[in-house]
């Protein structure tokens, strides 16, 4: 302390060892009133302590892992809710396509419908017209449809309409087939009080002529309603039995002229 005299400087050293005394004293009382804790509280406080870090450690790591769990959970539902979402997309389409084609089947229902009514109109007509036909057809036609013919002439409500439809056209078909040509067959007659085995050519449905083997016997047939009706003309059995024989190719074609009966001969 520059400038002081050597009793001031004496003197504010003691007041200052006195403060410092003082003070001195004052700790060493507070002391005395609170004292320092024991030593097994300051290590429970301190084991808790250090429990209560690793709790938060564990319970910190838990939920940083349920937090990753909770991320990859959200993503599979992201997920599902874009495939929910391009299923309920396609389902959608798939829905009105279905409604397309059942618009669309439901049109060619009805057409069908009434193709099958007009169809179903024509094959009727068609058996109208062709059923009064059905008793001029000789045994050689009839022999060759005899079962559609048994089948046409039952009852034709029950039956179905592809089945009606088949047996017209096969019975039209075989009478065009007989139309077309001159047909062979055998037959057994009653001539002259007796029974008597015949060859016969049938000119289509229009007539045929008959003669036996022994050329004694011969005639021409017409078709009536109740079949065919068989006239005797032996006259006729040599121009017969040659035109039997170039069909047969037992002789050489050549021109035959046979009669036309001027009849009323059904041409359906």
């Amino acid at each position: 302390m520059p400038g002081l005299s050597i009793q001031q400087k004496l003197k504010s050293l003691s007041i200052s060892l006195s403060i410092l005394s003082l003070s001195v004293i004052s700790l060493s009382q507070s002391s005395f009133e609170t004292p320092l804790p024991a030593a097994s509280a300051t290590q429970a406080a301190l084991k808790e302590w250090v429990q209560t870090r690793q709790l938060i450690s564990r319970e910190s790591a838990a939920w940083q892992e349920q937090q990753k769990t909770l991320e990859f959970l959200n993503e599979i539902r992201q997920l599902e809710i874009k495939n929910l979402e391009d299923f309920i997309q396609s389902a959608g389409d798939r829905v009105n396509e279905i409604d397309k084609q059942r618009s669309a089947y439901v049109d060619e229902e009805a057409e069908l419908k009434a193709w099958r009514r007009e169809l179903s109109g024509r094959i009727t007509k068609l058996e109208d017209k062709l059923r009064p036909h059905i008793p001029f057809f000789p045994p050689p036609l009839r022999a060759k449809i005899q079962e559609a013919v048994i089948r046409f002439e039952e009852d034709q409500a029950e039956r179905p309409l592809q089945h009606r439809a088949r047996d017209v056209l096969l019975i039209m078909q075989a009478y065009q087939d007989f139309q077309k040509v001159i047909t062979m067959d055998a037959d057994i007659r009653l001539i002259d009080g007796k029974k008597r085995e015949i060859e016969v050519l049938y000119l289509g449905l229009t007539q045929a002529w008959f003669v036996d083997p022994s050329d004694r016997y011969a005639g021409y047939g017409l078709p009536t309603p109740e079949g065919w009706d068989w006239i005797e003309e032996t006259s006729l059995a040599p121009s017969v039995r040659q035109a039997i024989s170039i069909l047969s190719r037992e002789e050489a074609p050549a021109f035959i002229s046979l009669p036309i009966a001027n009849g009323t001969a059904l041409k359906p």
